[in-house]
């Protein structure tokens, strides 16, 4: 299994790791007619004592036909905004990456990380909502 927090290369903030109260299912995605990106990837994180990712996908053989690097940036970018929400990182959960929709064409690394971002962006609102 990637050690994806290493992998990532970001610094994790000190100070109190927020603890995910619940699991969570989230659509990310990154849709831009002005750069032609696109990519959409449906994601369920749950309480985990450590940070692990499990592939659940079915178009993992059509995605490395694509060279896009499937999953790390769709993990790298759902840690860009877990590690940095507001309240603390949000590090100790597993991913599973369940759902992916993607263009032959227009589906980069550059979207995928934005849709992985804009997953994170909407776990942290999520569990903000729940308390």
């Amino acid at each position: 299994m990637k050690d994806y927090l290493a992998l990532w290369g970001g610094e994790i903030p000190t100070g109190p790791i927020q603890v995910l109260p619940t699991q969570v299912t989230v659509v990310g995605e990154q849709i831009s007619a002005s750069k032609s990106e696109f990519a959409k990837v449906r994601l369920t994180v749950r309480p985990s004592d450590t940070f692990d990712v499990f592939d659940a996908v079915n178009e993992r053989d059509e995605l490395e036909k694509l060279d896009v690097a499937w999953p790390d940036p769709v993990v790298f970018g759902l840690l860009d905004a877990l590690t940095n929400a507001k309240q603390g990182p949000l590090i100790s959960l597993s991913v599973i990456l369940e759902d992916i929709w993607y263009h032959e064409v227009d589906t980069s690394k550059d979207a995928l990380r934005s849709a992985g971002r804009d997953a994170g962006y909407k776990i942290i609102e999520a569990i903000r909502f729940s308390d």
